[in-house]
């Protein structure tokens, strides 16, 4: 029984995969345009104001860990104009398969999503930046496991974050008052020191803050040698924040649809 239902989960998550092929060119692009745009703008206009030439290496692998931001308003808008439109979530709770599988599989594909848009990053980065960044300088294994970890955050943090939106009239709110404020806040632009060399209180607080950890954890497999939050603590903490994430996300949808 466990192994037909492992097979017809596996399977849904194929179905999953091909159906995005469709739209992962567009997101390459997305991404690229957006990266791209950014680390040129940093290190060859920024730069006119005197802000330090190392700043766009700095921002190339914040792009990657933040760009899962950006995706989450997606992921929300899908899922609740689904519930409010055709409401295929209904045929998926009715296969053979625990209700818990069925939104953790949205979970993860809206990870996988991520995850392959943001793929070309470091090599759009390093033609954009040339000499001014050194890939040899990044240790893979740990830029693989912040990687992997980013990804599966934000692919559940849109799960709950759907969970607990009552309908897409609410979505430009959750952008302003959620999303925009975990990216800005959460070390993408500096570090969680620098923060607490101007304002302490602040640094503190920004602590509960998962992209915080996500950033300064991203960053922690770039020789950039600047103070960051130990690379450790950033891993287990977005590892924390994902399991909590994941069973709130299907907690509440659980209890939306009334499928207890």
């Amino acid at each position: 029984m466990m192994y037909k239902q492992l097979q017809t989960f596996a399977s849904l998550l194929w179905r999953d995969a091909r159906v995005f092929r469709r739209y992962t060119i567009n997101r390459l692009v997305d991404a690229c345009v957006w990266s791209g745009t950014t680390l040129y703008i940093s290190q060859y206009v920024l730069v006119k104001f005197g802000i330090s030439s190392q700043f766009a290496s700095f921002l190339l692998l914040g792009n990657i860990a933040s760009w899962g931001v950006f995706e989450v308003g997606s992921s929300i808008s899908i899922i609740l104009s689904d519930l409010q439109g055709v409401n295929s979530l209904s045929y998926y709770l009715s296969l053979p398969l625990p209700s818990s599988w069925i939104f953790i599989r949205i979970g993860l594909m809206d990870a996988y999503k991520t995850f392959i848009s943001t793929l070309p990053m470091i090599p759009v980065g390093k033609l954009v930046l040339g000499s001014h960044v050194a890939l040899n300088s990044i240790n893979y294994p740990k830029l693989c496991l912040s990687y992997v970890l980013a990804h599966l955050f934000f692919g559940f943090l849109g799960l709950f974050i759907a969970s607990i939106t009552p309908s897409l009239e609410y979505l430009s709110t959750v952008k302003m008052r959620i999303l925009f404020p975990m990216w800005f806040l959460g070390c993408y632009q500096f570090t969680w020191h620098m923060l607490y060399d101007t304002n302490p209180t602040l640094a503190y607080l920004n602590l509960i803050n998962p992209v915080t950890y996500i950033v300064e954890g991203m960053r922690g497999s770039l020789d950039l040698d600047l103070p960051l939050l130990p690379y450790p603590i950033c891993i287990a903490a977005t590892s924390i924040f994902i399991v909590v994430l994941a069973w709130a996300g299907v907690r509440n949808f659980k209890q939306r649809v009334d499928c207890l």
